[in-house]
This record gives structure tokens, sequence and C-alpha cells, in this order.
């Protein structure tokens, strides 16, 4: 075993964040099988709508990984999840930044500070970071969280706006860029109440135009339950 492999096994464990298995082949969180899953969840992209992209979709793997990313404290997941992705293997994921004007500037979704308290750093804007490095852009923290609000994950979709509505605002620089594109980054698009908040809160009087990019796409339950009976029909056969 070379040494960054070890270091990397000291510092993360050897039980992979996807199976729970044991492996000393790990890359560093995922052991090979695992690492491939992610990579063939990651080839084709997800697009909400024509202004929103995805990474992938929402599995029990990619879900777990974003889960160790925001409350396990292991960051680096982030840049992880770009590399295997569309994006960082030359996809449909190109493509779509490709049709935008740059320079780019990536905008993290605010934690509210006492959230940021306790976690100890925002995972949008590690995710932002990794989109930044991929694409030639950069980080902007151009939004803050006005107000503290529940968990989104067990609201309805009228729930979930109204949340958020009214939570965020723009806190821009003296002086905007006059060219480029700005991208909202989460790390789970669902009903895109959030972000569709934090694209309200540029103004319509704001001179670039604004998209959506986050790591995982909760896919309507009718299109998981395909997805479920496809795997079932291919495991039959």
């Amino acid at each position: 075993m070379d040494i960054a492999r070890r270091f990397s096994n000291f510092l993360f464990g050897m039980d992979c964040l996807g199976c729970g298995t044991t492996s000393e082949r790990l890359d560093p969180w995922l052991c090979p099988k695992c690492r491939e899953a992610v990579r063939n969840e990651g080839r084709c992209a997800k697009f909400p709508n024509e202004d929103t992209l995805c990474l992938f979709p929402m599995r029990a793997l990619t879900r777990s990984l974003v889960h160790v990313l925001k409350y396990g404290n292991i960051s680096g997941v982030a840049s992880y999840l770009v590399r295997n992705s569309s994006l960082g293997r030359g996809g449909d994921a190109v493509e779509f930044f490709s049709v935008y004007a740059k320079p780019f500037f990536f905008v993290p979704v605010p934690l509210h500070r006492a959230r940021y308290r306790e976690r100890g750093y925002n995972q949008a804007e590690k995710i932002a970071a990794a989109f930044a490095s991929a694409t030639g852009g950069s980080v902007c923290r151009w939004l803050w969280r006005k107000t503290f609000h529940v968990s989104q994950t067990k609201l309805s979709r009228e729930q979930r706006q109204w949340n958020v509505a009214g939570a965020f605002a723009a806190r821009l620089p003296a002086k905007v860029p006059s060219r480029g594109t700005v991208f909202v980054v989460d790390d789970v698009y669902t009903t895109g109440a959030t972000t569709s908040a934090c694209v309200s809160a540029f103004g319509k009087d704001f001179p670039l135009p604004v998209k959506v990019c986050t790591l995982l796409f909760d896919e309507p339950a009718t299109a998981a339950m395909d997805y479920v009976a496809d795997c079932r029909m291919e495991w039959d056969v």
C-alpha cells in the first residue's frame, strides 16, 4: 500500500462510505465497487428545468455521500463528487456551462450563522468551490440568510416555499461585474424552493443571468419508482 493511501486510511478509516465494507483499496472514501457505481450515476447530468443542472440523481449511495459532506465533517466529498461527475469527465454538464458567458460566479446558498456555528462550515460553499475549480470560475458570497428556518427535508412543496420565502437577501459588491453568469449552488434540488428564493433575492434589475447548480436531484416519486422497477427487471432477467 502506498504512503498516500496509508495516510488516507489513517485519517478517514478503512470503511467504505457507500457500502460500509472494510477495504484497503479506498480512494479515499469508496471501495472500487461503490466508486464505479458513483461514476455510472454521474455519467449523465439531470436537468429539472432549462436553468438548472444537477450532477447526480438522488440514490442511496449519492445521498449517503452528501450526508457525510453535510454532517460528517468530510468536506472533500464535494470535490470528489464533482470530479467523478459528467462535469469532471467531459460529459453533458460541460455542455451546459459552454453556452453561458464567462466569467462564472458561483454563489453558495448561505447558512444561517447558528447553523454555521453548529457545522463549522457551509457545505454549499465547498460545492461551489468544486464547481469553480472545474470550470475556472470563482466563489462569491453574494447572498446572506436573514432568518433561521426548520429543515426542508420533510416538508411538502408548499411548505418548502413558505419556509424560505424572504429568507435570503443579496449582499453585492460595490461594483457588480458587467458580464458573466451567476450560478446559485446548493447540495440537493428537490422542489427548487430554496434556490428559487435565492434567485429572487438578486432582484429583477440584476444585470447578470442567474442559473442553478446542485450535486443531487431528488427525482419525483414516480421517477424513483420507475428506476426501482427497472433495476428489479434487470435483476430478474
